[in-house]
């Protein structure tokens, strides 16, 4: 564990095929003592792999959200950001167990819908009755997602709702009639739908999650939390780390998105890789 501990994370590896009942841990306390023990006590449980740490939530919200961990032990108090307020800034939801040497948080914990909640200071029994719960819940909703997985030669769609075939953009009192067939991608910033047609961008008044429902039966898919894209306007993909994937769209900028891995999983499916 030398090697994780010199530094907030350690390099992003390339998830383990070969293990998939493997799972993958980030772990985050602003107290170095508390780390240094956690730490060794994970290295002390078979199969996980420690993908770093973090010492701050806002360190923390940046690391989960980069690794997309499939655990976090996450302390509750910490600076910055707190364990719970950071949850609410995550990409994705991960399993959860809190450590905390206070007992006042366990109720709000648990609607958080926390795996467990370890109390400081913790033995290395208590810790791992909470990682085989959490690796029981993780296969569990990986067989979940297989039960739930399309065959290959199927489209993928997430309901049967009628393709949509236009667009509006308002931008006070001028209204752009868009092709969804001619747009890139579309992503969300700040609570804010902008459409790229690969000079500019588009305004648009709906929620990423409702266009997601209408415009993925004609050929658009959500390849990340903020992203929503035209698989007609795809240029190029890469492998990238962690099981993602980088995309690079047609237009002339040759823009690059990198998907979450759940993404990826969606996207390999429909295009058959």
């Amino acid at each position: 564990m030398s090697n994780l501990l010199a530094g907030k994370k350690s390099v992003p590896q390339k998830p383990n095929e070969e293990m998939p009942n493997k799972i993958r841990v980030i772990f985050a306390d602003d107290e170095q003592p508390a780390r240094d023990k956690l730490a060794h006590q994970l290295s002390l449980i078979a199969d996980i792999e420690v993908l770093g740490f973090a010492t701050t939530g806002k360190e923390a919200v940046e690391l989960i959200n980069e690794l997309e961990p499939d655990l976090v032990l996450l302390d509750i108090q910490m600076p910055e950001i707190s364990g719970m307020e950071l949850l609410s800034l995550l990409d994705y939801k991960p399993l959860i167990i809190f450590t905390t040497a206070y007992d006042q948080f366990a109720i709000q914990a648990f609607e958080q819908s926390s795996t467990d909640y370890l109390l400081k200071p913790f033995p290395l029994g208590r810790l791992k009755d909470a990682i085989d719960k959490a690796k029981t819940q993780f296969l569990a909703s990986l067989q979940d997602s297989e039960d739930q997985k399309p065959q290959h030669n199927q489209r993928y769609q997430l309901n049967n709702a009628a393709p949509l075939k236009r667009l509006v953009s308002k931008n006070g009192e001028r209204m752009t009639i868009l092709s969804p067939s001619n747009l890139y991608f579309i992503k969300s910033a700040q609570g804010n739908c902008l459409a790229w047609d690969g000079k500019e961008n588009h305004y648009l008044s709906e929620k990423l999650d409702s266009l997601e429902q209408t415009l993925t039966p004609v050929d658009f898919v959500r390849i990340h939390r903020s992203y929503l894209i035209n698989i007609d306007k795809i240029k190029e993909i890469q492998r990238w780390f962690n099981g993602k994937l980088m995309v690079i769209m047609a237009d002339e900028n040759k823009t690059e998105l990198s998907t979450s891995r759940a993404g990826a999983d969606k996207l390999k499916l429909l295009l058959g890789l």
